[in-house]
Parts: C-alpha cells; structure tokens; sequence
C-alpha cells in the first residue's frame, strides 16, 4: 500500500511539475518574455554623423530620471538573393548598417501616463546642439500578448533628418 501510494504521489508530483513549467494565458501558452520598460532613442541616418552623446531626462509623476544615452549604431534586415528560385528555395537577410544611432534608457519605474521628456544633443567636438522638451505618452506593450500579463510600458524619441524631435508612434 505505501509503494503505490508513493507511486501516486511521485506521479502527480511529476504532472503538476509539468504543468506548471509553461506560462497559460486565456489564449495558450505563454513564453515568459520580458520587456524592459524606459523610452528608446532613434536618430536618422541623415542627423546622426551631428550627434556624438545624448542625455535623456525623464519627469512623471512629480519626480525626474536623468540618463546619459550610450549611442549604438542602426541596422535593418538586408536581404540576400535567392538562389536557385523556386518552392523549395531558401533565403536569407543580414544585418546592415543604416547610418542612424540608437540607444535605451532603462527607466525601471516608467508608467504609462504622460512623461515630460528633455533630450539633449551634443556634438562630436561636446557642444549641446539642441535641447528640445516634448511629452510623450509610453504604451503598455505585451511580449506574449494581453492574455499572458507583463503589461510593460515603453515610449520612444525620433530625431528627424533635420534635427526635430517628436514620439515614435
């Protein structure tokens, strides 16, 4: 009686282990992903040679974040050719340089109400080119969807050919 009793435990043991290995939302199953919540930064090609550093301040909810933005560079999928053509044919991209600049600024206690935001640009030679102030509003975004939870707000700063800054949308 004990070694089926034990057998039953170790069973059931084993199938809630299982079941509790994959994330569920309403609609299947979840991966777990995370997003990180803060505001990205992307320049154009065309402005980002004027630009050598950013700042990124941050105010909502009464209180300020000051971040110094690391400038990495853009890239965007390239595709290669296909050869031979046909059905069964594979292809591929690669990554290419796109002459912009990117960055993100972490901002671990981000919500998604209006945020105050002051980008400051400096040059390559360390002189501020532009100090422009907006509001942005970040959206709530879902790695895995809404059924799944992880709701992480992030919002984004474009900065435009001609050095205009506005919201990603």
């Amino acid at each position: 009686m004990n070694r089926n009793l034990t057998a039953a435990l170790a069973l059931a043991c084993t199938v809630l282990t299982g079941c509790g290995s994959t994330l569920e939302g309403a609609g299947g199953a979840c991966s777990g992903a995370a997003i990180r919540k803060g505001i990205s930064l992307d320049i154009d090609p065309a402005y980002a040679p004027k630009v050598g550093s950013a700042r990124l301040t941050a105010c909502w909810n009464g209180s300020c974040q000051d971040k110094d933005l690391e400038l990495y560079p853009s890239t965007a999928a390239s595709a290669l050719p296909c050869t031979p053509t046909g059905p069964d044919t594979a292809c591929g991209a690669r990554m290419a340089p796109t002459g912009g600049k990117n960055s993100f600024a972490d901002l671990p206690e981000l919500s998604a109400g209006p945020v105050e935001v002051t980008l400051r640009l400096i040059d390559p030679a360390g002189a501020e080119i532009g100090a422009p102030r907006l509001t942005i509003t970040p959206k709530v975004s879902y790695p895995s969807g809404p059924d799944c939870g992880g709701g992480t707000p992030q919002g984004g700063v474009l900065v435009s050919p001609d050095g205009t800054v506005g919201e990603r949308p």
